[in-house]
């Protein structure tokens, strides 16, 4: 009977330090498999990190393209407004130069009659 006690024990001792081994085995297994998925995820961060600074280098690439053609537009249209201006201001020039010195006469008295209320200007008096 205590050899069959010795037997059991013994038995039990070499499967229990069968189980710690497997155990301590697998925590090594898990600690591998931990130490490996970290690694993808900092692969992964760093993947997003690039994806996310191209996006924004593409966004201000394009926000400043479109900046510049804002300018050349404003621009273009000031540039043809002010020609506007000036081609209506040289229009005006050549008829006011055109205007015979008689007429031009006539509308000046009309004028200073209306500011000084001449008798048929309806003017200050």
């Amino acid at each position: 009977m205590t050899q069959n006690r010795k037997s059991k024990s013994e038995g039990a001792s070499a499967d229990a330090q069968t189980k710690l081994r497997r155990l301590l085995e697998t925590e090594r297994e898990l600690e591998a498999i931990l130490k490996e998925t970290r690694r993808e995820a900092e692969v992964l961060v760093e993947s997003a990190r690039a994806a996310a600074d191209e996006r924004v280098r593409m966004f201000e690439t394009q926000l400043a393209s479109e900046d510049e053609e804002l300018r050349e537009r404003v621009a273009r249209d000031r540039d043809e407004t002010i020609d506007s201006i000036r081609e209506r201001a040289r229009e005006e020039t050549e008829r006011l130069d055109g205007l015979d010195p008689a007429k031009l006469d006539e509308l000046s008295r009309y004028v200073v009659d209306l500011l000084i209320g001449g008798p048929d200007s309806g003017g200050r008096r």
